[in-house]
């Protein structure tokens, strides 16, 4: 994913602590330990800068079509499939004790790892009280990804109102070297005021990230009195004018697009090619797993299918396989704030490699490399994760990892939060 660099049908990787060395066609490194790479695409490791991580014991909790006689089960509100904001929010976010918060989080780094994503902002917006925010951060420095820890406020409930106070308290406990892996930034989700963020922005000198809203701020003013600077990343993209779009791009900042939950909720927007012909590709990202699997692959191929179909109904143009992988890759780095040192197998940059295995039935015989990744893989191809040079999955399984503790503790916070809010327990549908 270098143009500089190019591509290899037969290449090798040199990797020295923990970055990249060199890439090549042939590297002569003869004190090296070896990794047999053969029948495998090796390629850099996606990078996701908007996931809701907390909301890890809860995956796939909304299916499409919920039956309203559920609403007294759940007071009495109305439920649909177009119901995370109700569910998310009203529902389980205050129910939430710091341990849920803590394996929800971990679980869902653990999804993100083993499909190959090696580098995740966290979109935390359920930050409680110091003590919820501890948790998330620790799951964070737990999973070994390259994480970002985005502090946020509640959507809806009681807390105890840390935020944005304990953002200087989380800066100064956990995240002091700049060179550290993880790092932290500030969510601007449900902020139509950004009086009493921009002065700890400023002081703590941090990324800003943006669900949908920023589009009702005065951009023009923010980017010329400095309250932003480029370092904000706009998370959906929605709604936003062509003015405002221009002024984003023109000032550096960066958006990331979800295809499958746009084609959930907001009927199938995903604003991809207006930002592309203005001059920003975006980057992808899974948004929530409360919905879906946390599976880059599937991003990839739900963006490529929608962006055929509009070529097909209105001739439009439409993003190519190496700008789609672009997007979940390099353009997804940039969105974290990392694009310097991830994104792409570039000398240099941090050895955050995934190896795709293409000896598999349905990826064999070898072809295009490039319909392999983007039309064809998956989370199961995916048999190894380097981050930051250090070897997080193996022939197919995570390392280092007690995966059985990881299920039991995602089990318990289950059990808890479905119990706290009389959510029904059935796993095919409420009617069984």
């Amino acid at each position: 994913m270098d143009g500089d660099v190019g591509d290899f049908a037969v290449g090798d990787v040199l990797i020295v602590g923990d970055r990249v060395a060199a890439v090549g066609a042939s590297i002569s490194a003869p004190e090296a330990v070896v990794i047999d790479a053969r029948h495998h695409i090796v390629m850099p490791g996606f990078c996701d800068p908007h996931i809701h991580c907390w909301e890890g014991s809860l995956g796939r909790i909304i299916p499409e079509n919920i039956p309203q006689t559920t609403e007294d089960a759940i007071g009495g509100a109305p439920v649909s499939g177009r119901s995370y904001m109700y569910a998310a929010h009203r529902a389980f976010a205050p129910a939430c004790r710091p341990e849920d918060i803590y394996a929800g989080t971990l679980n869902t780094l653990l999804a993100a790892l083993n499909g190959g994503i090696t580098t995740v902002v966290d979109n935390m917006h359920n930050a409680r009280s110091p003590e919820h925010s501890d948790a998330g951060v620790e799951a964070l420095l737990a999973s070994g990804v390259r994480g970002v820890h985005a502090v946020g406020r509640p959507r809806a409930g009681t807390w105890a109102d840390p935020f944005p106070a304990d953002a200087r308290r989380l800066r100064d406990r956990y995240f002091g070297d700049d060179d550290d892996l993880c790092s932290m930034r500030l969510f601007a989700a449900g902020f139509d005021d950004l009086t009493d963020l921009l002065p700890v922005r400023k002081e703590l000198d941090v990324w800003f990230s943006f669900d949908s809203g920023i589009e009702k701020q005065d951009l023009a003013r923010l980017y010329a009195d400095g309250s932003f600077d480029g370092r904000e990343a706009i998370n959906h993209a929605n709604f936003l004018s062509r003015d405002q779009r221009q002024l984003v791009i023109d000032n550096g900042a960066q958006v990331n697009v979800c295809p499958r939950i746009e084609s959930q909720f907001r009927y199938g927007r995903i604003p991809y090619d207006e930002w592309v012909e203005q001059g920003l590709r975006p980057g992808l990202s899974n948004d929530n797993p409360m919905t879906y699997a946390i599976d880059m692959f599937a991003e990839m191929r739900a963006l490529h299918l929608v962006q055929r179909v509009d070529q097909h109904r209105s001739g439009s143009a439409s993003a190519t396989l190496r700008e789609i992988l672009q997007s979940a890759t390099q353009q997804g780095a940039n969105n974290c704030g990392v694009g310097d040192v991830a994104g792409s197998l570039t000398p240099g940059k941090k050895a955050d490699v995934i190896l795709v295995d293409a000896s598999a039935p349905h990826l064999f015989p070898r072809n295009n490399v490039l319909a392999s990744v983007v039309q064809g893989a998956g989370v199961e191809s995916v048999t190894a994760v380097l981050v930051n040079g250090r070897v997080v999955k193996w022939d197919g399984r995570l390392i280092g990892v007690d995966l059985d503790e990881v299920r039991r503790r995602v089990q318990e916070s289950h059990d808890h939060l479905l119990d706290a809010v009389n959510w029904p327990h059935a796993a095919v549908d409420f009617d069984d």
